[in-house]
């Protein structure tokens, strides 16, 4: 991905257009996503987030969750069968049916203190690719920053200061085109996927 694709600007504006109508105001496919305002705005955060490279996520978070297809990717990557990655690395999520945790965390095992980064990164579960922006996507009304992460307080003040600059350029709510709405939505989500 090119660095000019994570423009805090430019984010900002696909921002301010993906959230000028809602999921089902432009998406008639049944298929379609069907994110909150508070989505995007998660979406548009991790997307211009510098980290730090402190190992906070790393090294505090528990427990660290992970959906099956994680599961799945983990076993495909380390190159062993999906019955035995489940029995090495994670237990049951007592809370949350269907819902796994990694074994033996704090530190994570995947964590390389030496390169102060994950060495599964590319593959990191669906818990760590939305730390430091808490919470289930869709599920909450406001964006909760984790305090101790130096880049998300620094990516809170960036996002807000270049929204807020675009909001005064912007023009009139009433002349949004719904098909640039999609395509900002859809931007959004294919940035962030690439990341």
């Amino acid at each position: 991905m090119m660095e000019s694709e994570k423009d805090p600007k430019r984010i900002a504006l696909l921002l301010l257009k993906a959230t000028a109508l809602t999921d089902e105001q432009v998406f008639r496919e049944l298929d379609a996503p069907k994110y909150t305002s508070v989505d995007y705005v998660r979406m548009a955060c991790h997307i211009i987030l510098k980290c730090h490279r402190c190992g906070t996520c790393c090294t505090t978070g528990d427990p660290i969750r992970l959906l099956p297809e994680d599961a799945a990717l983990l076993a495909k990557h380390l190159k062993i069968p999906i019955d035995k990655a489940l029995k090495k690395y994670t237990i049951p999520d007592p809370d949350r049916p269907g819902v796994l945790d990694f074994k033996h965390i704090l530190p994570c095992k995947f964590y390389d203190a030496g390169a102060k980064g994950c060495k599964i990164y590319e593959l990191r579960p669906w818990s760590c690719r939305i730390f430091p922006f808490l919470g289930i996507y869709g599920s909450e009304n406001q964006v909760k920053v984790n305090e101790s992460c130096p880049g998300s307080v620094e990516t809170m003040k960036i996002l807000t200061e270049v929204v807020e600059e675009a909001r005064k350029g912007q023009l009139d709510s009433a002349a949004v085109d719904p098909e640039e709405v999609r395509a900002a939505k859809k931007d959004l989500k294919s940035i962030l996927d690439s990341i």
